[in-house]
């Protein structure tokens, strides 16, 4: 069933509810040429996959295993950079900021959500970027 304006208008007003005490600035870590390149990102919302560590058992018996540590949700307007290394945990965009935060290596990126403009690819693709990362020990 297509969603109408008025469907994805509330839905997108859901989202920004689930998204208001939750969101953070991030550090983008690029590298070019040699020379690294830090970038601060806000709005992002961080997911923790590693809340029960890899080969402990849950419930049901079954051993945990998650090809990733965290993921990131960034907003639809995130220009990426082409030489993106690491995201980092950080609201400070230099390199003693990173240092001192936890930090990712992006596994991939894409896009997910609605498509509120329409069918096909583009901006109507979705509505947010989805970063899969591993924590660098």
């Amino acid at each position: 069933m297509p969603l109408d304006a008025r469907k994805v208008a509330h839905i997108a007003a859901n989202r920004a509810k689930i998204t208001a005490g939750r969101s953070e600035t991030v550090v983008l870590v690029s590298t070019a040429g040699g020379v690294a390149t830090y970038a601060a990102l806000s709005g992002c919302v961080w997911f923790e996959a590693g809340a029960v560590p890899a080969g402990i058992t849950t419930r049901a018996g079954e051993i945990t295993r998650v090809a990733y540590d965290a993921l990131l949700e960034a907003p639809s307007g995130t220009v990426w950079p082409s030489g993106l290394r690491l995201v980092a945990r950080t609201a400070t965009a230099n390199a003693a900021g990173v240092a001192a935060a936890e930090r990712f290596t992006v596994l991939d990126k894409r896009r997910v959500g609605l498509g509120t403009t329409g069918s096909g690819g583009g901006t109507a693709f979705g509505n947010r970027w989805l970063v899969r990362s591993r924590r660098v020990r």
